[in-house]
C-alpha cells in the first residue's frame, strides 16, 4: 500500500509538471497565432491592424484601424490562458501591421516569455 501511495504521488508530480509546460507552450502558440491573424487581416482588409500590449495587467488586444476588435487575450491563473507570468520585452506598447502586412519593426524586435507554475516553466 505504501509503494502504491509513493507511485501515485510521483505520477501526480510528473503530470503537474507536464501540465505546466503545456500551459506555457499553449500561451506561446496563441500569441504566434494572433500575430499571424493580425498580419493576414491587415492584408485582407487593406487597413492597419494593431496589437496593443498592456504588460502591467498581462493582456493584449488585436484591433483594426476601423476599430474592429479581432482578439483580446488575458493571461493569468484564471484568464484565457493559464499562466503565472508573462514578460513582453518589446519596444513600445504596440505592434502595427500596415495594409501590406508589414510590421513596424524599425526598432529591435522584442521577445515574449510565457511562464507557468512554480518553479516557472518558461517558453
Amino acid at each position: 500500500m505504501v509503494i502504491g501511495g509513493v507511485l501515485i504521488s510521483m505520477a501526480s508530480v510528473v503530470f503537474a509538471n507536464a501540465n505546466t509546460r503545456m500551459s506555457a507552450r499553449r500561451a506561446a502558440q496563441v500569441f504566434a497565432r494572433d500575430l499571424t491573424l493580425a498580419r493576414s487581416m491587415a492584408v485582407r482588409g487593406r487597413e492597419k491592424v494593431t496589437i496593443r500590449f498592456y504588460e502591467s495587467s498581462e493582456w493584449y488586444s488585436v484591433t483594426t484601424a476601423s476599430g474592429r476588435t479581432l482578439a483580446t487575450r488575458r493571461f493569468g491563473i484564471n484568464a484565457d490562458v493559464n499562466l503565472s507570468a508573462i514578460v513582453l520585452d518589446l519596444p513600445g506598447d504596440s505592434l502595427v501591421f500596415s495594409s501590406r502586412g508589414i510590421g513596424n519593426l524599425a526598432a529591435a524586435l522584442g521577445t515574449a516569455s510565457f511562464s507557468a507554475g512554480r518553479p516557472w516553466v518558461t517558453v
